[in-house]
């Protein structure tokens, strides 16, 4: 996660969610179904198979400009609001939540947050190949305790990596504009979450905490057939070894 990041106030519930059970990204099944439409839905094996295929081989020197157009999106503030809607709804029950939590989603500052984020990166908050790729590093800094920061040309080649595998899958090429925004916020509120967890753990204080959310992360990638520490991050983005 960026530097300038480290200095976050997060606050206990953010790290009770972080904690708690989260739809995986990458799966198919209930968490994806939500994070679309019905009649949008992705082909949920072809994701998790994109998503081996990119980190089984170093990155491209460029994201062909067809991925890109298949990738980005126009935010729409009816689905950012759907979604804050199927946020609360998701984690209502969660421990910790309540009004802190809403009001950091319905306020848009939890979200601003992963747009900084991204920028930081040099990812763009409007792309579903970029969200999805940051969705990676983040996990990948969780699951092995590592600082992507130090490896900033690694970042910048992940989202080069994860492009064309997702652009061409046939079901995210057929994606509207809304279903990728869905798709994209979803994951964006899932990486916050688990990010703020991992800002209040890191420093060692509380290591159970530590392992039993670095052993959530690692076990919802395995669920897509990738172990988190089994990559590499270099130039040529995050690699199995």
């Amino acid at each position: 996660m960026r530097r300038k990041h480290s200095g976050w106030r997060w606050a206990p519930w953010m790290l009770a969610l972080g904690l708690a059970a989260c739809a995986p990204a990458w799966a198919g099944g209930d968490g994806e179904r939500a994070a679309v439409s019905t009649s949008r839905t992705v082909a949920a094996a072809s994701i998790p198979a994109a998503l081996k295929q990119a980190v089984s081989r170093a990155a491209p020197a460029d994201v062909p400009a067809g991925a890109s157009s298949v990738l980005d999106f126009v935010r729409d503030a009816a689905v950012s609001s759907q979604e804050q809607d199927a946020i609360m709804r998701q984690l209502a029950g969660q421990p910790g939540g309540g009004a802190s939590l809403e009001h950091a989603v319905r306020s848009g500052r939890l979200m601003g947050r992963f747009d900084d984020l991204l920028a930081g990166y040099g990812y763009s908050p409007r792309n579903l190949g970029d969200v999805l790729a940051a969705h990676l590093v983040i996990a990948w800094e969780i699951a092995n305790g590592k600082d992507s920061t130090r490896q900033p040309a690694g970042q910048r080649a992940v989202r080069r990596q994860l492009a064309q595998p997702l652009a061409s899958v046939p079901g995210v090429a057929r994606m509207s504009d809304a279903a990728k925004q869905a798709q994209a916020e979803r994951t964006a509120y899932m990486t916050m979450i688990w990010a703020a967890a991992y800002q209040e753990l890191k420093d060692g204080r509380d290591p159970d905490q530590l392992r039993s959310l670095q052993d959530s992360v690692r076990a919802r990638f395995r669920d897509t057939g990738v172990d988190l520490q089994r990559l590499d991050l270099g130039a040529g983005g995050l690699v199995l070894r």
